[in-house]
């Protein structure tokens, strides 16, 4: 609101008038003025008793009469751009309260309203908080009770280190939640959607955080990041206005996040963000399995703007009553007995062809204590097979664990020193002669030594395939029937696919 309509208002009960009026930026709050300069002084309307035009603020209401109204107006040019109203001194403190009120009033109806509007016109509460972080001009980050990353605004991008972090995994650690929860700020806040103050020493920014309930559940929180500018007291009201119209969007678009999960599915998904086994449930914690389990990690590989795809996966994947299913904005993590996903084509028909999912699975395992472990195989297995392999989309620990740990070795030195001298010597002539001798020796290694299928799988005949291996034989001398040769051959395969990448 501009500053000559707020002077406006406040003439037609108080006697105020305007000195002078040279702002175009609109009035965010009203304060009294202690005679120090504010960094957001071209947004606050402050009123002062002090009548010096050379140390006043560029908004300001002063004390005065028609006396002082036209000493200021002879002294415009002292004024040097600033906007100034005289109000009377037995109005000063009504007219301030009265500013107080009004404005923030108008800040929360004219929110509330447009984002309403909004409401009613977007078909999901990612566009509902990416067009809210716009007028907030702070990012925002929505969390359900168990810190599940569920929605965060990309137009107005989250800065803040650790918030960041917990979005690209798509969750909060357990270390970090229950550090959260120790904050004071957390445990003496209201019951209800007013927004509280929450800092800690790890972030530089400051942090408001609302409560999101609906039908009288809390089912989470709305964080908002303060930016390069600090955030107003109308980003107070601004925040409960996004709550209330957030919770009336959840119980429309999407119910199943008002959906509680039981004491078993809370503990698993404890262990899952890295919660210490001794701190959770004892019936729990020596829990070993009839049957050996594994883990798949489902990521959505959409280009554009994920929709929370991921908790919309999990109605495709209630085929077997065993499945623990958990999902957040970034992923979907299926845990189901090893024979259920011998086959996990089968596990995942339904889900649309437009999704684009590909997923990690984890070798099998048969403690809750190896869980965690699990997750990281299934994590490593999809990221260093869609590195490897792109065109595939799901990939297991089985076939890529020797990918990943020659990943992570490379990290610390240079692999090629593991090349077997056979391998190099065979690279060599195939580069020099235009030759295929390496890979007629990788085929006849990945069927386990069989000249039949080598033959077929290269659409060659036996008899070539036999000069071939007599003629590596020939060139490196190695036996390619010792096992333990065999291995450091695929082993170099292995070097080379992944340093060539």
């Amino acid at each position: 609101m501009k500053f000559c309509r707020i002077v406006e208002i406040l003439g037609k009960k108080y006697r105020i008038s305007i000195a002078e009026d040279n702002s175009e930026k609109d009035v965010d709050r009203v304060r009294l003025w202690d005679g120090k300069t504010s960094s957001d002084e071209g947004a606050t309307l402050y009123f002062s008793y002090g009548k010096h035009t050379d140390d006043l603020p560029s908004l300001c209401v002063i004390v005065g009469g028609e006396k002082e109204i036209t000493l200021y107006n002879e002294e415009a040019s002292e004024l040097r751009g600033k906007s100034l109203a005289v109000v009377s001194e037995e109005d000063f403190v009504p007219a301030f309260n009265y500013a107080q009120d009004f404005l923030a009033s108008h800040h929360s109806s004219s929110f509330y309203a447009y984002l309403s509007d909004v409401a009613g016109r977007v078909s999901n509460y990612d566009t509902l908080v990416d067009i809210a972080s716009q007028s907030f001009g702070a990012s925002l980050v929505f969390i359900d009770r168990d810190f599940r990353i569920l929605s965060y605004s990309t137009q107005v991008p989250v800065t803040d280190r650790i918030w960041a972090q917990n979005i690209e995994k798509g969750y909060c650690d357990y270390e970090f939640i229950q550090a959260v929860r120790k904050l004071k700020a957390v445990r003496e806040s209201f019951s209800d959607a007013t927004p509280m103050e929450v800092t800690c020493t790890s972030s530089p920014f400051r942090k408001l955080a609302s409560r999101v309930y609906c039908r009288g559940a809390w089912i989470g929180f709305l964080i908002l990041i303060e930016g390069d500018t600090s955030y107003r007291q109308s980003h107070v009201d601004m925040l409960h206005s996004l709550s209330d119209i957030l919770a009336q969007f959840i119980m429309d678009h999407s119910p199943e996040l008002l959906c509680q999960t039981d004491e078993y599915h809370r503990f698993l998904y404890n262990l899952i963000i890295g919660a210490p086994l001794e701190s959770q449930p004892e019936a729990y914690r020596d829990l070993d399995f009839k049957k050996p389990l594994q883990l798949m990690y489902i990521r959505t590989e959409d280009s554009e703007k994920k929709i929370n795809r991921s908790l919309k996966i999990e109605k495709y994947l209630n085929k077997r009553d065993q499945c623990q299913i958990f999902s957040n904005r970034e992923s979907t993590i299926v845990i189901d007995e090893a024979e259920a996903l011998a086959d996990p084509e089968y596990l995942l028909e339904g889900i649309p062809e437009d999704v684009n999912i590909c997923a990690g699975i984890s070798l099998p395992f048969d403690r809750v204590a190896n869980l965690k472990a699990a997750l990281k195989d299934a994590r490593d297995a999809l990221a260093i097979g869609v590195e490897m392999e792109p065109g595939k989309c799901i990939y297991t620990f089985a076939e890529y664990g020797m990918y990943v740990m020659l990943k992570n070795l490379s990290s610390m030195e240079d692999i090629r020193r593991y090349y077997h001298p056979a391998f190099l010597v065979l690279q060599d002539y195939d580069k020099s002669h235009e030759g295929n001798l390496l890979p007629t020796l990788r085929m006849f290694l990945s069927t386990g030594q069989s000249i039949k299928e080598t033959a077929e799988k290269l659409f060659m005949h036996r008899n070539s395939v036999i000069y071939r291996l007599e003629k590596i034989h020939e060139m490196t001398s190695a036996d390619l029937h010792d096992p333990e040769i065999c291995f450091r051959l695929r082993l170099s395969f292995a070097i080379y696919e992944l340093m060539s990448r």
